[in-house]
C-alpha cells in the first residue's frame, strides 16, 4: 500500500516542482533561522540562568607566496571556528555549539559571509541523572551523537539521542537512535559485564536499513604482565546466510621482563566486510582500528612484534602476515650522538624477500655558545625495487637567542644527493618567526620548488 508520504514524492508537474522549489527554500531559510536563534539563545539566557558559560573559537588567516622562475602564485586562506559551551546545576546539564565555515575561503579573512556559509558542525545537551527516583545515574544527550562503544562500534557527527552509562552494579547499558541518514535510522544498544576481575567483556549491536552488525570485544589479565584481547564484528544481511561478512582479531601482549615486550596475534576480514561503523582512520595510521581501512594483500594473517632494551640499545622487529611485511630497527644514543637504523621488508612469501626500503641516520645537537645552538643530522634512505636509489641527507637547525629583536628566529637548511651529478642534488633552506605582533612569518627556498613566502596570525579565544 502506497504510504501518503510516498504518494506525495511520486507526484509529477509543473505544479509539483514549484512547489517542491518553494518548501526547499522555505526550509533552508527556517534551518538558517534556527541555527541563529540557537546562537542568541545561548549568548542571552546563560548569564541570566547563573550558568556556566564556556565561549572559545579561533580565526585564522594566511596567505602563501611562492616564486618559481617566471611563475607567480599567491593563495590566500581563512579559517573560522566558534565553540559554545553552557553547564548548570553544578555541571550536571550541559549543552554544546561548534560552528564553522560551510566553505574553504580564498580571502584573508572570510568577509563576504552569508548566513548560508556558516555550519553547525555540533550541537547538544546532555544531563547526568536517573530516570526514577532512587534509580541508577545516565547521561542522556539530544543532538550530535557521540559514540564509542569500541573502535568497531562507532558512530560519530550524526543527530540522535544517546543514554549511556546505566550502571547496574555487574552491567553497565547505553543505547542510542539516530535520524535518518545515508543508510537510514541507525539503533545501538551496548551492554559491558564487570562480574569477573580483571576481565572486560562487552556486547554492542548496531542496525540500520541494510546490516544488523553485532561486536563483541574482551579482555583480560589472566597472570602478571600478560593481556589477551579480542575483538569480533559481524553483519547480517537481508536474507538467512551463515556466510556472513565478519571482521575478528585476536591479540596477546606478553611484558617477558622489564623493558621487553612481545606481541603476537591473527586479524581477519571478509572481502565484503563494510566497515561503516569502524572507527575513521587516524592520521598517524597507527591507532588499533587502521589496519581495516588500509590497503591489504590478504584477508587474514598472523601478526608478531618484539621490543627490548637493552643496555641503552632500544632494537624492535616486527611481522604483519596480512600487509605481507616486515621491519627491524634500532635506535641508541652516545656521548650525546643519536643513531637509528630501521629496514622495511617485503614478505609475499617466504621465498620472495626483498628489501622496501631501509633508514639509517645520525644527529647530534651542538652547544656553539650561550643562546646558540646548532641540531645537526645526517639520514640515508635506500629503496629497493626496479628503481634502486640511495639519497643522502644533510641537515642544520637552530633557533636564534642572542639577537633580542629577533629572539626565537627558527633557521633551518638541508642538502640531499642521490647521484655524484648536480641533476641529481636537492637543498631548502627556511626560516621562521612569530613576531612580536602575533604574525607569524616564514619564508622558504628549495631547488626545485621555488621561493615561497608565508604570513599569518591567528587568534584563540
Amino acid at each position: 500500500m502506497e504510504t501518503p508520504l510516498k504518494a506525495l514524492h511520486s507526484r509529477d508537474g509543473l505544479g509539483m516542482r514549484n512547489e517542491t522549489t518553494h518548501n526547499k527554500r522555505g526550509y533552508t531559510n527556517m534551518k538558517k533561522l534556527i541555527v541563529l536563534s540557537l546562537v542568541i539563545a545561548l549568548v542571552a539566557v546563560a548569564p541570566v540562568s547563573a550558568a556556566g558559560l564556556d565561549l572559545s573559537g579561533a580565526i585564522e588567516t594566511e596567505i602563501s607566496v611562492n616564486k618559481n622562475g617566471e611563475d607567480l602564485e599567491v593563495v590566500p586562506g581563512s579559517e573560522l571556528n566558534l565553540n559554545i559551551g553552557i553547564s548548570a546545576a553544578e555541571d550536571r546539564v550541559r549543552a554544546g555549539v561548534e560552528f564553522g565555515l560551510e566553505r574553504e575561503e580564498d580571502e584573508l579573512m572570510p568577509t563576504d559571509i552569508a548566513l548560508g556559509d556558516i555550519k553547525l558542525k555540533q550541537a547538544f545537551i546532555e544531563a547526568d541523572g536517573p530516570y526514577w527516583y532512587g534509580g541508577p545515574e545516565a547521561t542522556t544527550r539530544f543532538g550530535t551523537l557521540d559514540i564509542g562503544y569500541s573502535p568497531y562500534a562507532s558512530l560519530k557527527d550524526r543527530s540522535g539521542i544517546s543514554i549511556s552509562g546505566v550502571d547496574l552494579d555487574v552491567v553497565g547499558l547505553s543505547g542510542f537512535y539516530a535520524l535518518e541518514g545515508p543508510h537510514g535510522h541507525v539503533l545501538g544498544l551496548r551492554s559491558d559485564v564487570y562480574a569477573i576481575e580483571d576481565v572486560n567483556l562487552g556486547a554492542s549491536i548496531i542496525s540500520d536499513n541494510e546490516i544488523l552488525r553485532l561486536q563483541l570485544d574482551a579482555a583480560a589479565a589472566p597472570i602478571e604482565g600478560l593481556m589477551v584481547a579480542g575483538n569480533v564484528a559481524i553483519d547480517h544481511v537481508d536474507g538467512f546466510d551463515f556466510d556472513m561478512d565478519n571482521l575478528w582479531t585476536l591479540q596477546a601482549d606478553y611484558q617477558i621482563a622489564e623493558g621487553t615486550n612481545v606481541v603476537a596475534g591473527y586479524k581477519h576480514i571478509s572481502q565484503d566486510f563494510e566497515p561503516r561503523y569502524v572507527a575513521a582512520k587516524t592520521k598517524d595510521e597507527d591507532a588499533e582500528h587502521d589496519w581495516v581501512h588500509l590497503a591489504r594483500a590478504k584477508d587474514s594473517g598472523l601478526f608478531v612484534g618484539f621490543e627490548t632494551e637493552q643496555q641503552g640499545i632500544n632494537m624492535n622487529a616486527a611481522y604483519d602476515q596480512m600487509f605481507a611485511e616486515a621491519s627491524i630497527g634500532a635506535g641508541t644514543e652516545y656521548e650525546g650522538f643519536k643513531f637509528n637504523v630501521e629496514t622495511v621488508l617485503d614478505v609475499p612469501a617466504v621465498s620472495a624477500i626483498a628489501t622496501k626500503t631501509t633508514t639509517f641516520g645520525v644527529g647530534r645537537e651542538f652547544d656553539i655558545m650561550e643562546g646558540l645552538a646548532i641540531d645537526a643530522k645526517y639520514e640515508g634512505k635506500w629503496t629497493g625495487g626496479e628503481v634502486r636509489t640511495l639519497v643522502h641527507t644533510v641537515g642544520a637547525s637552530t633557533t636564534l637567542g642572542l639577537v633580542p629583536a629577533i629572539d626565537g628566529l627558527e633557521l633551518s637548511a638541508e642538502v640531499s644527493a642521490s647521484e655524484l651529478n648536480l641533476d641529481s642534488l636537492g637543498y631548502k633552506v627556511a626560516a621562521e618567526f612569530d613576531a612580536p605582533n602575533g604574525v607569524n612569518l616564514g619564508i622558504e627556498h628549495a631547488r626545485h620548488v621555488g621561493t615561497t613566502f608565508n604570513a599569518g596570525m591567528k587568534v584563540e579565544f
